[in-house]
């Protein structure tokens, strides 16, 4: 989770997360390595009162200036394809969620375990939807990250996200799992998600989409599929509950 001072990512609940950290630390230490040859070269010249006539106007070191850098450019070039195209990499995934952004929360549609489906009458369930609201009196989760509900994915599953937006443009984003993916009216974007360990991760909409966009939290839960299967139940029945109080179905 987010930490006050913290100058590093959060830790790598996922291995896109993962390849992006070691992406990260590759760029640095080129990156660090860079500044440390300029910053002796611009002491050397400051401190130096000798004048090399042909170190402005030599072929040979331009030729040097000129390749050094392209060759720096494929060693960050290729790295970063490769994270690339991991990322973007259609999988194949073993849940399908929606997720719906208003403003100020989120709507999860999330499926029942296994696809399975369950007949009421003359309805089918395939799936049950809940609102993830603001929680200004969480005492558990960190400030201005809790929600009144979360969305839970399976452990060590491929899941996929479908993410659009009803109003305006948001920005669904969970740092410790790699998420982040602009929620557009009118269209829908996916996301893949591998959860490689348990816990609670936070996020934040990251797009300026309004005077409160700072209050629209993210709770994804990552569970085992036990927890999932008895969770997707008593939220499933709670949907059958609802349409039967507003006398959709008749028994």
């Amino acid at each position: 989770m987010p930490s006050w001072m913290s100058l590093n990512f959060q830790d790598s609940s996922s291995p896109s997360m993962g390849e992006l950290s070691v992406f990260h630390d590759h760029v640095v230490v080129v990156m660090s390595g860079v500044i440390l040859l300029i910053s002796y070269v611009i002491f050397y010249l400051l401190l130096d009162f000798k004048y090399y006539k042909n170190l402005s106007e030599g072929t040979f070191i331009e030729t040097i200036w000129s390749i050094v850098p392209a060759f720096l450019l494929i060693i960050l070039v290729l790295p970063s394809m490769k994270v690339l195209y991991f990322m973007e990499d259609v999988k194949s995934p073993s849940l399908t969620f929606k997720v719906i952004a208003h403003q100020w929360y989120w709507s999860y549609v999330c499926p029942l375990f296994k696809n399975f489906s369950y007949k009421l009458s003359d309805c089918f369930f395939f799936s049950y939807e809940y609102d993830s609201l603001f929680e200004e009196d969480s005492k558990i989760s960190p400030r201005l990250l809790g929600c009144s509900s979360d969305l839970i994915l399976p452990v060590n599953m491929v899941s996929r996200l479908l993410i659009s937006s009803s109003d305006v443009i948001h920005s669904f984003a969970v740092p410790s799992l790699g998420l982040k993916v602009d929620a557009l009216p009118g269209r829908i974007n996916q996301l893949f998600v591998f959860p490689s360990r348990l816990g609670v991760f936070y996020g934040q909409c990251s797009e300026i989409c309004g005077s409160n966009h700072s209050f629209m939290p993210i709770s994804l839960k990552v569970s085992s599929l036990s927890v999932y299967d008895n969770v997707s139940k008593l939220y499933l029945l709670h949907s059958m509950e609802e349409v039967l109080s507003e006398g959709k179905i008749n028994i």
